[in-house]
């Protein structure tokens, strides 16, 4: 449940850069489908993150966030954005091995864009394949891109505490830590989620490895 809803805003989020241009009246009234499909992809991950309960599918949010992405799609289906928000949408809903197939064609068609293999980390961490996940966070922090650096060491420190790799969690967060101190006080806010969430054991972690120099 944490992951999830971290990853939908960080969608978002990284989406805004693209949906955030103004446009004249003229140009407004010329259908973009580019600009179209950026629009409903965002309104899709807006209700995906709204749904209570993901796996109903007869949820009004669920049943929005899939009517808005299958219009993103057919107005750019080749869009590597719109194919993350329906990999991100059959990840929720359950259905893994579509989730996984998109997410292994997106990686193939922009391999140098550490977002995409953020998120495809996330999904296989959260598929208990910890091994693969750890393959694609390393690939992100080695295209030495200062966000996407920071967020899959994050990401990674998260995964590997999550599958008892100590050593790994240790490593990355001290790693993100000397690019960013300032990850300590976002590290810290996910402990106390954790916490919230009744995983003690992740959440005593966390606060710790916060505080140390």
């Amino acid at each position: 449940m944490i992951r999830r809803w971290f990853y939908i805003f960080l969608a978002i989020a990284s989406l805004s850069v693209l949906t955030g241009c103004h446009f004249t009246a003229e140009q407004q009234q010329e259908f973009d489908p580019e600009q179209a499909a950026l629009a409903r992809l965002k309104l899709g991950l807006g209700y995906l993150s709204q749904a209570q309960n993901p796996s109903d599918r007869s949820s009004e949010d669920i049943k929005q966030a899939h009517y808005n992405l299958t219009l993103a799609n057919q107005y750019s289906p080749n869009n590597p954005n719109v194919m993350l928000g329906m990999a991100m949408f059959d990840q929720q809903v359950g259905e893994y091995d579509e989730a996984d197939a998109i997410y292994q064609a997106i990686t193939k068609m922009e391999p140098t864009n550490g977002l995409y293999r953020v998120h495809y980390g996330s999904f296989l961490c959260a598929t208990k394949r910890y091994d693969e996940a750890r393959g694609q966070f390393k690939q992100a922090i080695a295209l030495e891109r200062p966000q996407w650096k920071m967020d899959s060491l994050e990401q990674l420190g998260y995964c590997a505490i999550q599958n008892g790799d100590k050593t790994q969690a240790d490593e990355a967060f001290q790693a993100l830590f000397q690019y960013d101190a300032t990850k300590r006080k976002h590290v810290e806010a996910m402990a106390n989620v954790y916490q919230q969430h009744g995983d003690q054991h992740i959440a005593n972690y966390l606060f710790t490895i916060s505080k140390l120099d």
